[in-house]
């Protein structure tokens, strides 16, 4: 029954959304809804996105949002291209490339690298860079050495609390608690960056985690770590990218000018791009259908038909396999973790057996077959079948039995009460399904869940919050579970995701602890060449198959719409905005359709 309605009323929002959108293109004649002059409108590219960056700060910031747009801000180290034939990452220096492009996948300039070029010790526990010395940060200050070094430490200051900690854990001194950035990280001149580790590192692995993104040390120097997060700086980047901040109205808008200053590689061809807080999913659509928007994410397939009827000048793009949605459970007690900062199971969560029923119970194909049809996959770990070299493609699927999730849980002690609601030591089988509101994908699965949970005797309600809250209880630890999504690194480095260590492992909202998933990470790393990592990566996905620390759903095909009048833009795995400086937009008027 619960199937037959939600497809139903899938079946009929095309036909509403297209009257709805009949109605407001004709309003949009009268007057504009983007508060945009034509002229304006012409040089300015709107981007309808689903909540707001939480920082503008790459030390800090850990939403999808900030990072794309930190990305246009701030400067790289280097310049990276997905190999798709391969499923690996290549970086590139404006001198030097780690291999040899295959020619599969859209290629990437290397002029944006701040590094000309990389020397890896012949016992690769050094790599050392030599920087250009043409970049200087907006405001005229060169760029040097000692930004990275100094950055590095903020990255690594537990006060601070980077989402990146993980990315220092080769350094000197990690091995012993605490990185010896005098030792760990030297700069004998303003071009010339050395880092050093306390063991050997594959030379992938080494571009990789010395490349996090610098900041300004003149400008930042004088901030205490206790003050990082509230510091008006945060409101006021400084970068050196192709574009620069012009205004951020929270909760409204992020609007960026192209950075005419900018050498890496160029300043942005587009004068302006709003980023726009748009949460409602069928309001997104509709301004991109009235041209108030030229860029939406994740566009329902069943909406293709109606946004393209309703305008012809819209195309949809297709691109992935790189995000996935799952529902996390937390494994631990919540309450008691916070008051003694220490482990022990979750009432509802903690036991895998109990995790693993719970995935049985859910009936995932449906939800792919409900909302995302052929733009879906059933998922079973993290590591995405894009990744060729890595991926287990021998992994058999959990199906979705209930009755097996019954006896499982029966197993466990979970036995029906009075009310028909599974109980074990006087203690209810309830709890409240979070996810963040406007996103209609997970709110249809929440949904879908729900009655999946409900015919096997479990209570789950279901509560949804403004994106930036939800995201910071996440990373607080205040969800017992919770309906979200990820997008994958392309190197694979997933210990700030499991890692044991929940202090550093930032990004470990399920509280999840096994040291062999630690030991396998640390034993992949250490080799030199990723093929021959395969593998333990394998076992790795077998023990998170077993354990399901959170439920993987799918992965998804994403689906983009864009209007007609940019040109210019080449979608792959690295994202939607893959060369969104190299875009141009043609004035509104003269659209093709």
């Amino acid at each position: 029954m619960m199937k037959t309605s939600n497809k139903t009323i899938l079946s009929i929002l095309p036909l509403l959304l297209f009257a709805a959108v009949t109605l407001m293109t004709g309003c949009s004649k009268q007057a504009r809804k983007d508060g945009l002059s034509a002229s304006a409108k012409d040089s300015t590219l709107v981007i309808g996105m689903l909540g707001d960056a939480d920082y503008l700060n790459p030390v800090i910031g850990a939403s999808l949002t900030s990072s794309n747009i930190s990305g246009l801000i701030y400067p790289s180290l280097l310049q990276s291209e997905f190999d798709t034939k391969t499923g690996l990452l290549n970086y590139m220096a404006t001198e030097k490339k780690l291999r040899p492009s295959t020619g599969e996948g859209v290629p990437r300039s290397p002029k944006g690298a701040l590094a000309k070029t990389w020397t890896m010790s012949a016992d690769h526990r050094s790599i050392t860079y030599i920087l250009r010395s043409d970049a200087r940060w907006d405001d005229g200050k060169p760029i040097t050495s000692r930004d990275f070094k100094f950055a590095y430490r903020l990255y690594g200051n537990p006060v601070i609390a980077s989402p990146r900690q993980q990315f220092l854990a080769e350094l000197v001194g990690a091995e012993k608690g605490s990185v010896d950035f005098d030792q760990a990280i030297e700069t004998p001149n303003d071009t010339t960056l050395v880092f050093r580790f306390y063991k050997p590192v594959p030379e992938h692995l080494a571009l990789f985690h010395t490349s996090l993104t610098p900041l300004p040390e003149h400008l930042w120097k004088e901030v205490k770590p206790q003050e990082f997060r509230e510091s008006k700086l945060n409101q006021n980047p400084v970068g050196a990218g192709p574009y620069r901040l012009q205004a951020w109205n929270k909760q409204q808008d992020v609007v960026l000018s192209s950075n005419r200053a900018c050498v890496l590689p160029k300043p942005g061809n587009i004068r302006r791009i709003m980023f726009r807080v748009v949460p409602d999913y069928t309001v997104r659509l509709t301004q991109l259908q009235t041209g108030d928007v030229d860029v939406v994410e994740n566009v329902k397939p069943e909406d293709f038909t109606a946004l393209q009827r309703a305008n012809p000048g819209i195309k949809v793009k297709t691109l992935g396999l790189r995000v996935y949605d799952y529902v996390g459970w937390l494994n631990i007690d919540q309450e008691y973790y916070h008051k003694t900062g220490k482990l022990k199971p979750h009432p509802l969560f903690g036991s895998p057996a109990v995790r693993l029923a719970l995935t049985h119970a859910i009936d995932r194909q449906a939800i792919i077959d409900g909302y995302l049809g052929s733009y879906g996959v059933i998922c079973n770990t993290d590591i995405s079948p894009s990744l060729k070299w890595a991926y287990d493609d021998t992994l058999k699927a959990h199906d979705y039995d209930q009755a097996l999730a019954v006896k499982m849980l029966e197993k466990e002690g979970w036995l029906p009460g009075p009310d028909g609601i599974r109980q074990k030591n006087g203690k209810k089988f309830s709890f409240v399904l979070h996810s963040n509101a406007g996103n209609a994908r997970r709110n249809y699965a929440c949904v879908v869940i729900q009655q999946n949970l409900k015919e096997i005797g479990i209570d789950c309600r279901i509560e949804l919050q403004e994106s930036n809250v939800f995201f910071e209880n996440l990373q607080q630890k205040r969800l017992d579970a919770w309906m979200a999504g990820w997008s994958i690194g392309l190197e694979i480095d997933p210990l700030d995701g499991w890692g044991s260590d929940l202090n550093k492992s930032r990004f470990n909202f399920t509280g999840y602890v096994n040291p062999r998933i630690d030991q396998l990470c640390e034993l992949a790393k250490g080799k030199m060449r990723p093929e021959e990592a395969r593998a333990y990566w394998v076992e790795y996905q077998k023990i998170l198959h077993n354990d399901q620390p959170v439920t993987f759903l799918y992965w998804i095909k994403e689906t983009q719409g864009f209007s007609k009048r940019i040109q210019g833009e080449e979608l792959n795995i690295s994202g939607t905005f893959y060369n969104i400086d190299d875009w141009v937009l043609k004035p509104s008027a003269n659209a093709v359709p």
